[in-house]
């Protein structure tokens, strides 16, 4: 009785009017200082004017690509840095080796005894994808490469057909998402598309025509928040995350080949052309790395840093897979140890950590049998976790500076994570302390408070890359303009 008074009193509320905008303002946690910070604006600030990449990966509840167009069109509508139309798309790439090879079968997972992909045509159309984003800001000599990663076709295949079917018949069809699942399209040329008909089109007519059985403002929160959304968290974290992490660390791998001076050629193509192979012994800064990620962005980001640890052994292994797989891992090493700045959009590692809890027992194959018991199976290649992977980065970052600078200890500790926050944002929370590394915290405003009692759910967690007081953390030439108040 009383949710329901509450309810009731906050649809008047938002009837009525009356709405604190949002705001230009940051406040800081108790852990660090905004006067510490540098930004992607000092990257670009390099006197060598090398490329500063930004590997943006998204998060859940995605549908189709182009989630970075918030952040690259804020970047030049709220900062001013740019015109919309500077932007330009210089291609995209798809994870093609190992598993992903073109023409090979799916893997074998099931689902309730169904399999997640049925032909090598589904299989193939589950491949992620990155897309390559140039711009020049305006002040700014160095080119801005956003590479978006994406990994959400991997996840289609059983949100469609496995959650949001069976869901048409409980809570009630949801016409956008089966709309979504039911499409074919090819790539799309600004990173859209790409999708593919996991329900066929004559069945989902049927299950458009459901009537629900929950009320429109319960089923539209459990299609998104729980449907398409904490779906994703289950994926990632269960065994598809290895195939997931095997993706990701293909198209970061693109990422280190992608030449933006090439790219820039009349005519030419930066795909593949830059050969950072040859820089790995070296200690030059020939391109600098910056992640940003919006919520499980950032758990996948860093398990790219897991090394491969099951499947067929190195002696097992064709010499072509055990080279393609070393040459992942370096450019992996090769990424991290040139990224000394990751923004964190909405953070989730708070709960994800509770699926790979360190120090824990291996699962007991004799007290399973004592209960007559089948032994559990073994995961697909898991994740370590996350503290380990986070020192580990920062071993790499603090070798490669140490390099840089030899003698000089204060710049050789240039790691440096921001994780925002909107406090009304039901979908983060606070990040402590990663092992090695400090966290700082900082809390903003996403979206219109209503008289203190309502801000929009969606709206708080997707707007980060708009909200102007990000941008300027992220992207303020700290070196001239001081950190932004």
């Amino acid at each position: 009785m009383q949710m329901g008074r509450l309810i009731w009193a906050l649809l008047a509320v938002v009837a009525l009017g009356g709405a604190a905008q949002g705001r230009v303002k940051v406040i800081e946690d108790q852990r660090g200082s905004l006067k510490t910070l540098t930004s992607i604006g000092d990257a670009l600030d390099s006197p060598d004017h090398h490329p500063v990449h930004v590997l943006y990966v998204h998060g859940i509840d995605q549908v189709g690509g182009g989630d970075s167009s918030l952040l690259r069109q804020s970047i030049c509508t709220r900062l001013k840095l740019c015109d919309v139309a500077d932007w330009t798309n210089a291609g995209t790439e798809f994870a093609d080796k190992g598993e992903f090879a073109p023409g090979l079968p799916p893997p074998a997972l099931e689902y309730l005894g169904s399999p997640i992909w049925n032909t090598p045509e589904e299989w193939s159309a589950a491949a992620p994808f990155v897309v390559h984003w140039m711009v020049h800001l305006r002040g700014h000599r160095t080119p801005l490469v956003v590479d978006e990663i994406n990994w959400w076709p991997i996840a289609l295949s059983l949100k469609c057909r496995r959650v949001m079917i069976p869901e048409a018949y409980l809570a009630g069809p949801d016409q956008r998402l089966l709309s979504v699942c039911s499409d074919k399209s090819a790539q799309d040329p600004e990173g859209f598309g790409r999708f593919y008909p996991w329900i066929a089109p004559e069945q989902v007519e049927k299950l458009e025509n459901i009537r629900p059985h929950s009320v429109l403002l319960n089923r539209a929160l459990k299609d998104t928040l729980v449907d398409w959304g904490l779906a994703d968290v289950l994926l990632a974290t269960g065994p598809l995350g290895g195939i997931m992490r095997d993706g990701v660390r293909q198209l970061i791998a693109k990422s280190a080949a992608f030449d933006p001076t090439q790219a820039e050629a009349p005519g030419g193509d930066g795909r593949g052309k830059y050969n950072w192979n040859a820089q790995l012994s070296h200690t030059i800064l020939d391109q600098e790395f910056v992640g940003v990620t919006h919520s499980l962005g950032s758990y996948l980001l860093f398990n790219t840093l897991s090394l491969e640890n099951s499947g067929p052994t190195p002696a097992q292994q064709s010499a072509a897979d055990a080279a393609r797989i070393a040459r992942e891992e370096n450019a992996v090493r090769y990424i991290f140890e040139r990224t000394s700045m990751i923004y964190f959009l909405a953070n989730q590692l708070e709960m994800l950590e509770i699926t790979n809890l360190e120090n824990a027992p291996p699962a007991s194959t004799t007290a399973n049998q004592s209960r007559g018991l089948a032994p559990p199976p073994v995961p697909i290649n898991p994740a370590a976790n996350f503290i380990s992977l986070v020192n580990q980065w920062k071993e790499m970052q603090t070798n490669f500076q140490a390099g840089l600078h030899p003698g000089n200890t204060a710049a050789q500790q240039k790691v440096q994570v921001v994780a925002f926050s909107d406090p009304n944002d039901v979908m983060t929370f606070r990040v402590p302390r990663i092992g090695d590394v400090d966290v700082i915290n900082l809390y903003v405003q996403n979206a219109t408070r209503w008289f203190g009692l309502l801000e929009s759910p969606s709206g708080a967690h997707s707007y980060y890359a708009k909200n102007k007081a990000v941008l300027l953390v992220m992207f303020g030439d700290t070196a001239h303009q001081g950190a932004p108040n």
